[in-house]
């Protein structure tokens, strides 16, 4: 009896793993469904509450963008340059270049990756 139950843990054990390695190739593959859209912003401004919260995303010179401002989504993951942990300090990112992910569906701000340095490069 107790063989089966230990089997029956593992085979479960398997299936949670399997499940979960399966909804993160459905968040990679996303925007090659089409349930994304990246688009490249000429500026990038992060609009912050008093609590450093974002709580609007405005872009300035992006073609593919339908409007000038969007709200974010609750885990909007903002990077540089592809090194992610830029969030913790928005601000020096305000007014640089970058791709900003948006959700076709919700039409709010999934990701925003800044291509430049912090205050374009110039630390002082």
């Amino acid at each position: 009896m107790n063989v089966i139950r230990v089997l029956g843990a593992v085979l479960a054990s398997v299936m949670v793993l399997v499940a979960g390695g399966m909804a993160h190739a459905q968040e990679s593959r996303s925007m090659l469904d089409g349930d994304v859209l990246a688009a490249e912003a000429g500026r990038v401004e992060l609009v912050t509450n008093a609590s450093g919260e974002i709580v609007q995303v405005r872009v300035e010179n992006c073609e593919q963008c339908a409007q000038e401002n969007y709200l974010p989504s609750q885990n909007l993951r903002v990077s540089q340059s592809g090194r992610p942990g830029a969030s913790e300090s928005p601000s020096s990112f305000n007014g640089q270049a970058g791709t900003v992910v948006l959700n076709l569906q919700s039409g709010m701000v999934e990701q925003i990756i800044f291509w430049a340095l912090p205050n374009g490069g110039n630390d002082q």
